[in-house]
């Protein structure tokens, strides 16, 4: 009996002592549920990455801790590589705004600094008045990038006797500028006014302010204002210290190639 007995207790099916069935089939879910919450969640890489800042043995040493590097702008790093002046960057800046080509972009920046106007209000002014086209005119008689008037010019320069004479780039800037200038200082540093009268005439504007009105008859909101501009308002004084133009540069094929070529926009 006993034999028999012991046959009966070896043929059931083995146990594996003190862990439960259910505990062995939800262990590989688990597994597969870590794996994924390590993946996706946010808190985990947090909660067991390594301490942020500097290790405690630098930090509990004394010794400085080292600073990180500022910034360094696109500009710097530009002048840098290719050692170009504050003056080029600035020109290149200019041109890239107005979509003009360089040599005209530095024509213009030359002859602003030479009459002492701002580069800013130089290149704004020509670019509601002739979109930079050096061969402009108008009907009412205005030539050039500055769109200047004969008489105008002849007043300013009395060996302009021509239209030929006042359409050459150079001079027309030179001309136009200067009359931008006289028109700023006659009213004493006010750079609204000094632009307004640019267009309008002094006459005009002085008869205006004697009435007790303002001269604005959207001209100076077109110079001064933030579109086509760049996006932000005219804030300058206008008027700079005179510069003497630099040495020209070397002959290049394309030197005084678009300077007729305006801008896109």
């Amino acid at each position: 009996m006993s034999t028999l007995s012991g046959r009966l207790e070896d043929r059931r099916p083995a146990r594996h002592a003190g862990v439960p069935r259910w505990i062995l089939l939800a262990l590989p879910v688990c597994i597969v549920f870590g794996v994924v919450l390590g993946l996706y969640s946010t808190s985990a890489p947090r909660l067991f990455s390594p301490p942020a800042g500097p290790p405690d043995s630098l930090r509990l040493s004394g010794i400085p801790l080292p600073r990180t590097p500022p910034v360094l702008g696109t500009e710097y790093l530009e002048r840098v590589v290719e050692n170009k002046s504050a003056r080029e960057l600035e020109i290149e800046r200019f041109a890239n705004r107005y979509y003009v080509t360089e040599p005209l972009a530095r024509m213009i920046h030359e002859a602003a600094l030479e009459q002492g106007i701002d580069p800013e209000l130089a290149f704004r002014l020509i670019r509601v008045e002739s979109v930079f086209d050096a061969t402009a005119s108008n009907p009412a008689g205005g030539l050039g990038l500055c769109q200047l008037m004969l008489g105008t010019a002849r007043d300013i320069d009395s060996t302009i006797t021509t239209r030929k004479q006042l359409m050459d780039p150079r001079t027309n800037l030179r001309v136009g500028l200067i009359n931008l200038r006289n028109m700023i200082e006659r009213y004493h540093g006010d750079v609204r006014l000094g632009v307004i009268a640019y267009n309008r005439g002094e006459i005009a504007v002085d008869r205006a302010l004697k009435r007790g009105r303002d001269p604005e008859n959207g001209y100076g909101k077109l110079v001064l204002g933030p579109v086509a501009h760049g996006g932000k308002p005219y804030t300058g004084k206008g008027l700079v210290p005179k510069v003497a133009p630099p040495p020209a540069p070397p002959a290049r094929d394309d030197g005084v190639a678009g300077l007729t070529s305006g801008a896109g926009h």
